[in-house]
């Protein structure tokens, strides 16, 4: 593979808008949308990735068997072993014992990079090939070479992996799926339910044979569950930009960190039919409604993409008394009972106000 040719870029603020623009036009807003739109072309594109992410995030492939991704590593692993060779700690490793360094420090490469949300893509709009290119963060062989993943190969691990569990699905009489539905439903959730959602939106948008649209959902009442994946993921994805906007002591650093280790550990769990969910971290715990997290993080999503925009436009300071002042509305929001429909209503209306200045 010839990776000068790669033009990677991240994937759009606007992914997310446009699958819940396509899916639920009723529930959707305009006035949400900030910074460059996606051309006509690009758009469905960029939904695919997202929406290829998030299954890639419940189903964990990247965790499990991340070579069964197929990744194109040729010139990252030759790099980091001339590094590791030049590393006094470890001058007297055998060339093998050199390569196997290397290799497994691929693989940590790989999870992390999913996990961190360290990568863009790379697309042809008129072939629909599409690439996802690993960005790792190193802090011992710091080196700028990617690791590369087709989309067609994440496709199908996530596919593989979904299969299997319904396999197993298949061969329940009708009182053990109810049996499973009463005693087991997050795991059911997690494990199957949502990436095989999310997998079918994925194809709709990138895939070899994309379903009709009205054979995409499983049921009309999943917005909400679907707007928290999407916005979880993204939020995942863009972890390093919210550290960089609002600082790691911030609440909305450590409101979203709560949610991303919750979702790159699996320390989470849906409960009540899947209305509520609760997190844990390292002793930190939270339960909310899952309309209570779509909302958080509709809220921070759409403070960072205002602050980005507003960057490229105005002053350090001015941003930055906007930045301050969107942490004191998440702690209001947050710093106590709330109506998640309210905060949406006003979230609107305060970025509306802030466009128009």
């Amino acid at each position: 593979m010839d990776i000068s040719r790669l033009r990677p870029v991240r994937i759009s603020n606007h992914a997310r808008e446009k699958v819940i623009s396509d899916f639920f036009p009723e529930l959707f807003s305009d006035d949400l949308s900030v910074g460059e739109k996606l051309s006509a072309l690009e758009a469905p594109i960029h939904a695919g990735a997202l929406c290829l992410y998030a299954t890639t995030l419940v189903t964990k492939v990247f965790e499990t068997d991340p070579l069964a991704l197929e990744p194109y590593y040729d010139e990252r692993k030759e790099s980091l072993k001339r590094l590791i060779k030049a590393t006094p700690k470890h001058a007297n490793l055998t060339d093998d014992e050199v390569d196997r360094f290397a290799q497994n420090a691929i693989i940590a490469d790989i999870r992390n990079s999913f996990a961190h949300g360290n990568f863009e893509i790379s697309y042809d709009v008129h072939t629909k090939k599409m690439y996802f290119v690993l960005f790792p963060k190193r802090k011992d062989f710091v080196t700028p070479e990617p690791i590369v993943i087709s989309k067609n190969a994440l496709i199908k691990e996530n596919k593989k992996v979904i299969n299997e569990i319904g396999r197993r699905y298949m061969t329940f009489s009708e009182q053990m799926m109810q049996n499973e539905v009463d005693n087991n439903l997050d795991s059911a959730l997690r494990k199957f339910m949502i990436p095989t959602q999310m997998m079918k939106i994925t194809d709709y948008y990138i895939g070899s044979k994309p379903p009709a649209k009205q054979n995409v959902l499983f049921d009309e009442g999943l917005y909400y569950l679907i707007e928290y994946v999407l916005l979880a993921s993204k939020m995942t994805y863009d972890q390093n930009e919210y550290y960089e906007i609002f600082g790691s002591r911030s609440n909305v650093f450590e409101a979203i960190s709560l949610i991303r280790n919750s979702i790159a550990h699996d320390w989470i769990e849906f409960k009540d039919n899947a209305t509520n969910i609760s997190y844990d971290d390292r002793g930190k715990t939270l339960f909310e409604s899952v309309g209570e997290s779509a909302a958080k993080l509709l809220i921070v999503d759409s403070q960072k993409n205002i602050i980005q925009e507003m960057r490229k436009k105005h002053k350090p300071e001015s941003t930055q008394k906007l930045t301050s002042d969107f942490k004191e509305i998440f702690d209001f929001f947050f710093g106590g009972k709330y109506d998640f429909k309210d905060i949406v209503d006003t979230i609107s209306e305060f970025q509306e106000g802030k466009q128009k200045e």
